[in-house]
């Protein structure tokens, strides 16, 4: 199995419709950048209504650049919460030859921030789609990503020259969406480490504020039974004289 180099990217891709939309400033190295999509699912943190969380869209807008003297494009933003799961969809469209192979990756500078990939680390031939990438934040702050964000890393990988129709991938349909089925299987509340740090942190505080009540009332107790003691009072049922 032989990885494609840069220039067979540059040459093939494009010519083979293997990525789409193709631009060759996205290849790095013997890899090709693949960027957000306009589609996402992150995972309810606890509390939140289940009902509410659903997958959500991006829209890509456009403002002029002074700098630049032109449009540029910038997508909307979201945040992948510590300690969550999240499904992300590529920008381009992926379409893999039956005698090719993709493998994916994240990219270092985000994969630095503390997010994983755990949709596994390959593309079977005869693939055609939007890529879902299934991430999870393994690091101790939000991670915010922008549509157009370049993420995902791919490569492209040479099979034996003897293929056979029955080992290719088939689908009835390209995917084009994060489907319902994948949400299903993933959408229920998930509490973070830090999330549950910070209900034992509330708890604690909760239990000193009660232990310094409680002992306030002991010691008024003492206070108040002890003056009664020294002045002779009593305290009870009052004695009710028979004669």
């Amino acid at each position: 199995m032989a990885f494609w180099g840069g220039a067979r990217l540059a040459d093939e891709l494009p010519k083979l419709g293997i990525v789409r939309p193709f631009e060759e400033s996205l290849i790095d190295c013997n890899a090709y950048t693949l960027r957000m999509g306009d589609e996402y699912y992150i995972t309810p943190e606890a509390g939140f209504s289940l009902w509410k969380n659903k997958k959500k869209f991006l829209k890509e807008n456009s403002y002029f650049s002074e700098a630049h003297g032109s449009f540029v494009k910038r997508g909307a933003s979201f945040t992948i919460p510590p300690g969550q799961f999240a499904f992300l969809l590529t920008e381009e469209v992926v379409n893999i030859p039956a005698n090719l192979m993709g493998w994916i990756s994240l990219r270092s500078g985000i994969k630095f921030k503390g997010l994983v990939n755990i949709s596994g680390f390959h593309v079977d031939p005869g693939f055609n789609g939007n890529l879902i990438y299934s991430v999870f934040n393994a690091g101790p702050s939000p991670i915010p990503i922008s549509r157009g964000d370049p993420l995902f890393k791919l490569w492209i990988a040479d099979l034996d020259p003897k293929i056979d129709d029955k080992y290719v991938f088939k689908a009835s349909e390209p995917q084009r969406e994060i489907p319902n089925s994948l949400i299903s299987e993933v959408a229920r509340e998930i509490s973070s480490v830090q999330q549950m740090s910070d209900r034992i942190r509330s708890l604690e505080t909760k239990f000193t504020i009660f232990a310094s009540v409680v002992a306030s009332l002991a010691v008024a107790s003492g206070v108040i039974f002890g003056l009664a003691k020294l002045f002779g009072l009593e305290f009870g049922v009052p004695h009710v004289d028979g004669r």
